[in-house]
């Protein structure tokens, strides 16, 4: 079908390089990489130009892991302060009241999103930040994980 008659007011539907907002070179790798300049991650705004850049973004995923575990924590320890308060002579422990649940359901979103960030950065397989990945939460569990295990677990109920 021709459309050469169509007049399409002074709008160009081509667009040159000169034309063009300058853009640098992003790489992002769906397979095993270890790019460090030029890495994207998330968005257009993350983009790594310097290696201190990419140190910093290293540093920050692996605080933000042991963040996450560190939230998990708080979120038991929440749970077995409501454990306490609501249990009754029979020791039977009552629900939670809205307001508790309200604070327990915030703490599971905050835990939820962080997750789930991370989880995106994994997907870009780059093996540097992987590393800040898997080593944050295995130092984040070792420092924050240890109410798991033992008698305080058994005593509590663990989770309302």
């Amino acid at each position: 079908m021709d459309h050469s008659g169509h007049d399409m007011g002074g709008m160009s539907m081509g667009m040159s390089m000169s034309d063009m907002p300058s853009m640098t070179s992003m790489m992002v790798s769906m397979l095993w990489n270890w790019t460090t300049i030029d890495a994207c991650f998330l968005s257009r705004s993350w983009h790594i130009k310097t290696k201190a850049m990419f140190a910093g973004s290293i540093v920050g995923v692996f605080f933000l892991c042991m963040l996450i575990e560190g939230i998990r924590r708080l979120a038991r320890e929440y749970d077995r302060q409501i454990m306490r308060a609501n249990r009754s002579e029979k020791g039977r422990v009552a629900p939670p009241t809205f307001v508790q649940h309200i604070v327990r359901t915030l703490a599971y979103g905050v835990q939820f999103t962080g997750a789930f960030l991370v989880m995106l950065l994994g997907m870009y397989f780059n093996v540097p930040m992987l590393m800040a990945i898997f080593f944050g939460h295995t130092f984040g569990y070792l420092a924050f994980g240890r109410d798991t295990c033992g008698d305080a677990l058994v005593d509590s109920g663990c989770a309302c």
